[in-house]
């Protein structure tokens, strides 16, 4: 790993310095021209932005802080500074074909330059933004020893012979190949996570211990099926039951359970807190996966991934974007903390806790007003990929209704297709924050514990999709409940104005 840290004065003539000095890391991890070019104007557009803004064209005297970081996968720039409240609100909006002034930064155009983005506003306490540009690893398709095969051997007949399985291990840096190929026959490219077709980013993982992976191989040496415990942090507390493919060849053998149980068993005996898993609702089986291995479901994220997600011999259309229920699992208790529920969903959140094996505690205690931060923060993360946002409501001051407003119509404008809003419900303010987000057309999706506090709410909000429930697969007196639920919640933030 490369790093290094500068700080540079708050003036538009250390642009070039600032771009000077990631033109080393850009070299180093062989980023493409295109690639080159987006980071300089990312660095020119944020640097602009905050002098403009924070630094009130030169009137304020300051710093930023500028962090450059090169590993296996990425290269990540963060730059951060403390000095006059700035909002996104304060930008005018980004007009495709309008000329906008100098200092403005589209974060449409923020959204086209990178690959991943988190955005923290401290008001007072700071902001900072970090952005993510992926190295250009071999992708499966450009192997050498042609990945894919013909297209005769890309589809599988259902009827092809397969060798029997010799054993279930864990899975080796050497087979990242083998996984790509795996996952491709399953999803063709459409799988969410596009790190699972660079075998380099696999391995790069494998060797972070962000993914600890059980396969079931075959007697010629081909694995037939996979599943992973998926982890944002190598010291994570919560992990994503995930990856779970079985190659077209082998499926109606029970392998998907045979890697599973050895996935689950590994997370049983680990430091984790929580397992989670997300189902997808096209079909029932992946919920019916989760529920036999005690994975209980906790909320329905509407609309999550696009509809151009594929599942090979199982469905190749999808008929709008994708919902998946999050389902949980406790390894062990959750903190003994008092929650501050809002009053209109307490009795549907005590529910889902309890479905999940573990209750809430409500607290009597109320809070005053003059108790709130001084100003609310928020920690925004775009997931290009899916074109979905998750922000954190970090603190809860008292412009904490407009400050959520504000983020939305942001996001909005940015063609976002959904947004996630998570709420510490250990937060005393946690009723008046989420009676305000549901006035800004967010509803319900569930509790997704340690996600990333141990009781967390998730609320949501859809930019101008529209959804069939009836398309969306629920399994379970917990699962179809809760279905029925936030579809009457999405009817209901449908209404508001």
């Amino acid at each position: 790993m490369h790093r290094v840290g500068l700080v540079v004065p708050a003036e538009p003539g250390m642009i070039q310095f600032v771009q000077q000095s990631a033109r080393w890391f850009i070299d180093k991890g062989e980023l493409s021209e295109k690639q080159r070019l987006a980071i300089e104007l990312a660095i020119e557009e944020i640097m602009l932005l905050l002098v403009r803004y924070a630094f009130a064209e030169g009137a304020e005297e300051g710093s930023l802080e500028v962090d450059l970081e090169l590993d296996e996968t990425a290269l990540r720039l963060t730059i951060a500074c403390r000095a006059l409240p700035f909002d996104f609100s304060m930008v005018p909006e980004h007009r495709p074909g309008q000329v906008t002034n100098d200092g403005a930064l589209s974060a449409a155009l923020l959204k086209s330059m990178v690959d991943r983005y988190r955005l923290v506003n401290g008001g007072k306490d700071g902001y900072r933004v970090e952005l993510e540009w992926l190295r250009p690893l071999r992708h499966i398709a450009d192997l050498a020893q042609q990945a894919l095969q013909d297209a005769k051997d890309r589809e599988i007949a259902s009827s092809c012979e397969a060798a029997e399985i010799t054993e279930i291990r864990p899975l080796r840096e050497e087979d990242a190949l083998a996984l790509a190929r795996l996952v491709y026959r399953s999803y063709g490219y459409s799988y969410i996570s596009d790190y699972i077709y660079y075998p380099e980013r696999i391995a790069a993982r494998l060797r972070e211990g962000r993914l600890q992976s059980w396969v079931a191989v075959s007697s010629d040496g081909e694995l037939a099926a996979h599943a992973a415990l998926v982890l944002d942090r190598a010291d994570a507390c919560a992990a994503e039951w995930g990856l779970a493919v079985v190659d077209p060849r082998w499926r109606g053998r029970g392998l998907m359970k045979k890697v599973s149980e050895r996935v689950i068993n590994s997370a049983t005996d680990s430091n984790l807190t929580l397992l989670f898993g997300h189902a997808v609702t096209n079909h029932p089986f992946t919920l019916k996966a989760c529920a036999s291995f005690g994975l209980a479901p906790s909320a329905l994220l509407l609309a999550f991934a696009p509809d151009d997600l594929k599942f090979r011999h199982i469905q190749d259309a999808l008929r709008q974007r994708e919902s998946l229920f999050t389902t949980i699992r406790l390894l062990k208790p959750l903190p003994n903390s008092p929650v501050h529920l809002p009053p209109r969903h307490a009795s549907t959140l005590k529910r889902l806790a309890r479905g999940a094996g573990f209750e809430l505690q409500e607290s009597a205690a109320t809070v005053e007003m003059s108790a709130k931060a001084s100003a609310t923060l928020l920690e925004t993360a775009l997931e290009p990929a899916v074109n979905v946002a998750f922000v954190n409501v970090r603190a809860a001051g008292p412009d904490h209704a407009a400050a959520i407003a504000q983020e939305r119509r942001r996001l909005c404008r940015e063609k976002v297709d959904v947004i996630y809003l998570n709420i510490d419900l250990a937060c005393p303010h946690a009723p008046e924050v989420v009676a305000a987000a549901e006035a800004s057309g967010f509803f319900l999706a569930g509790l997704c514990p340690m996600q990333p506090w141990p009781y967390t709410l998730r609320l949501q909000y859809l930019n101008n999709l529209t959804l069939d429930g009836s398309a969306i697969h629920a399994v379970g007196e917990q699962a179809t409940w809760l279905k029925d639920l936030v579809l009457q919640e999405h009817g209901r933030a449908e209404t508001i104005g």
